[in-house]
Order: structure tokens, then C-alpha cells, then sequence
């Protein structure tokens, strides 16, 4: 008699699954965060426009990264979050979810980051 299958913890499924979308949420939080409040505080030695370019390109840089990584390497995400389906069918399902939901937002990411060269930095407020 076959036992049960032993399930992947809950959050470490969430957590595979989701990572893009989390990773794309923290980009925006990042690249909106820093923009607001360089814009409000200013700097007197650097124009708020420039300062605010460098890091949009860097922050959107190292998502770019971790999202290619999470693209190209699945099983090593996997890993490092503790997420194992002993059923082979549903590992290869959720590494395809993974991918998916990871190249959506690699597209929003570049999308996103890519506003800072289209748009004033700290254009007149409503």
C-alpha cells in the first residue's frame, strides 16, 4: 500500500510561484519610493533628475538579474525556498506557472523602468 505524498509547505509554494510578482511589487516600491522622496527632499550638489535615474537603472538592473535568474534557473529557487512536489507532473506544472509569472513580470519590470528615460522625473504636481 502506497502512503500519502508528502505536500510542499504552503508558504514555500506561495513564495516559488509568486517570486516574480514579488520581486516586480518590490521594484515598483523601490523605484516609486526613492523618486518620491528625492523629489520632495532635493539635493543641492546633484540635479533630482539624475539621482533619481541612477537608481531606477540600478534597482531595475538587479531585478532584471534575480528575474532571469528565477527564469533560467527554477529548480535552484526551488530549492533555496524548500519547495519539493514529490509528484513529477506537478513540479514541471508549477516550474511552468513559475516561468510565466516571472517573464510577465521581467516585462513590467524593463516596462517600468524604462519610464524614467520618457517621463520628467519630478514633473509639476497635480
Amino acid at each position: 500500500m502506497k502512503g500519502p505524498a508528502k505536500e510542499a509547505p504552503t508558504v514555500s509554494a506561495i513564495l516559488f510561484l509568486l517570486a516574480g510578482p514579488i520581486l516586480w511589487a518590490g521594484h515598483l516600491l523601490l523605484v516609486y519610493g526613492v523618486q518620491s522622496v528625492t523629489c520632495v527632499l532635493g539635493s543641492g550638489s546633484v540635479s533630482p533628475s539624475a539621482l533619481i535615474q541612477t537608481s531606477v537603472v540600478l534597482v531595475t538592473l538587479a531585478a532584471i538579474l534575480f528575474l532571469c535568474l528565477a527564469l533560467f534557473f527554477p529548480d535552484r529557487l526551488a530549492h533555496m525556498l524548500r519547495y519539493e512536489t514529490p509528484d513529477r507532473h506537478n513540479h514541471a506544472f508549477s516550474i511552468r506557472v513559475e516561468r510565466f509569472l516571472s517573464l510577465l513580470s521581467l516585462v513590467g519590470v524593463i516596462w517600468s523602468g524604462a519610464a524614467v528615460f520618457l517621463l520628467d522625473a519630478c514633473g509639476l504636481p497635480r
